[in-house]
């Protein structure tokens, strides 16, 4: 029998020295890069949040590409930021000539073939190049997006940094925001599916970062020949609606609630939900004798939508969400009585 030999503790060999050192370098490395990880995240998050701000602020024009499902479109983009707030003007280049023209939360659609223009007011402010649905939308992402920063790109000629936001559950698709280097604006957008199917790609083909702010749009009236028509968004009171929804579901939470008058007769109640980032809305309306749905649920790009009749209600969720998140809302509305 082969006697087995014990190093003393005061006398540890070399190659048991190795191992020793190697561990506890190894504990340091896994703890110290668990702290700068931690705080590289906040860092990303903070960053994502300062280019909300910037769309804003900043004064800046360009030429926009947008890629949805097999529909591509080529815009030109103009934003003003002045004393009297927010100015902004957006104009198709192509098929029927439109234009959209924004002061702050008042927005107007210009369709110069029909000589109309189409009044609204905005309920809820996420169109690109702004993140969030609102100022504080990173507050909560990090329970249900991991962050990371991906190579550099060039975008528009300009460097950008690239954040890719992974989802934490099946319920909301991927994005990579490309983020202006200098200024610290969103210059591309991307959503992908689970699968890593590019779903929707939004972003600057040309963007100079100026503009004359006495150039700015301005709200027009119509003139004549021409028609005028003004969605009404009226509140709604919850304890008189014969349904329910949840304040959140699934990490998504309420943000407004409102009736919008369809011919100035049928009302359309719609609800918007989203996590921050991803956004969706629940349209509930009465439902027209021997109406009939599409079997499947529609899509154009990342945005899905799926109808289904409640009692005598058409029940409708449209958003840049998942088929199961559009499952899971249809399932969440709670009828008090039919």
């Amino acid at each position: 029998m082969m006697s087995s030999t014990r190093t003393p503790t005061s006398a540890l060999s070399l190659t048991q020295m190795t191992r020793l050192l190697f561990g506890l370098f190894c504990v340091i490395g896994v703890f110290s890069g668990g702290r700068a990880f931690a705080s590289d995240e906040a860092q990303l998050w903070a960053l994502i949040s300062q280019t909300h701000e910037k769309a804003r602020m900043l004064n800046y024009s360009g030429y926009l590409s947008t890629k949805s499902g097999d529909h591509s479109q080529n815009s030109r983009l103009e934003h003003f930021a002045t004393s009297e707030g927010e100015f902004e003007l957006i104009e198709k280049l192509d098929g029927q000539p439109s234009k959209w023209i924004r002061h702050n939360d008042q927005i107007q659609c210009v369709i110069p073939d029909r000589k109309l223009i189409l009044s609204e007011k905005r309920q809820i402010n996420s169109s690109f190049p702004r993140v969030f649905t609102n100022a504080d939308g990173s507050a909560s992402l990090a329970q249900y997006y991991s962050i990371e920063e991906l190579a550099a790109r060039r975008v528009a000629g300009r460097q950008a940094r690239v954040l890719r936001l992974a989802p934490k559950d099946n319920m909301r698709y991927e994005y990579r925001l490309f983020v202006d280097k200098e200024y610290s604006l969103l210059l591309r957008s991307e959503s992908y599916s689970r699968s890593g199917e590019l779903l929707e790609r939004v972003g600057f083909s040309e963007i100079v970062f100026s503009s004359d702010p006495a150039k700015k749009p301005s709200l027009i009236e119509a003139g004549p020949g021409w028609k005028e028509a003004t969605t009404k968004i009226l509140p709604i009171d919850d304890k008189k609606l014969p349904y329910a929804l949840p304040q959140s579901v699934q990490g998504f939470s309420k943000m407004n609630a409102f009736c919008r008058m369809k011919d100035n007769s049928q009302e359309v109640h719609q609800a918007v939900f989203s996590d921050g980032l991803a956004t969706l809305s629940v349209f509930i309306q009465k439902a027209q004798p021997g109406q009939t749905l599409p079997s499947v649920p529609m899509s154009h790009g990342a945005v899905m939508s799926k109808s289904e009749i409640q009692g005598s209600h058409l029940v409708t969720v449209l958003g840049e969400v998942p088929v199961v998140t559009l499952d899971t809302f249809l399932k969440a509305v709670k009828w008090k009585s039919q």
